[in-house]
């Protein structure tokens, strides 16, 4: 866990143009790395569309990580940018979960 907990730490800082570089040693870490994950983009709005575009990865190689990726998503739904709120609801889709007129009136609301 503390190499999960590093690479996270490196990700918050890192460069944009860098964070690729950390997707595998995150993603290695497999249905452990979610929670983590999401966290940081709460933490970090910027990091939002990184973050859906790697749980999307994690959820599409792993079927175990499918639902936890699914729930994390969907937290995703508040966070405070747009593009990252369209890119989980577009996640959500693709994996076959997708988000409910309920659902994106109950994150609007939470977002308000």
């Amino acid at each position: 866990m503390s190499s999960l907990n590093t690479n996270l730490a490196k990700l918050a800082k890192c460069d944009p143009s860098k964070r690729i570089d950390l997707r595998e040693p995150i993603l290695a870490h497999g249905v452990d790395a979610v929670t983590p994950l999401a966290g940081l983009a709460a933490e970090t709005p910027d990091l939002g569309p990184s973050v859906v575009a790697w749980l999307e990865v994690l959820a599409n190689r792993d079927e175990a990580a499918r639902a936890p990726v699914a729930a994390a998503l969907r937290g995703l739904l508040v966070n405070p940018r747009e593009d990252t709120r369209r890119h989980a609801t577009e996640a959500l889709a693709r994996l076959g979960s997708p988000v409910s007129a309920a659902q994106a009136r109950r994150a609007a609301a939470a977002r308000a």
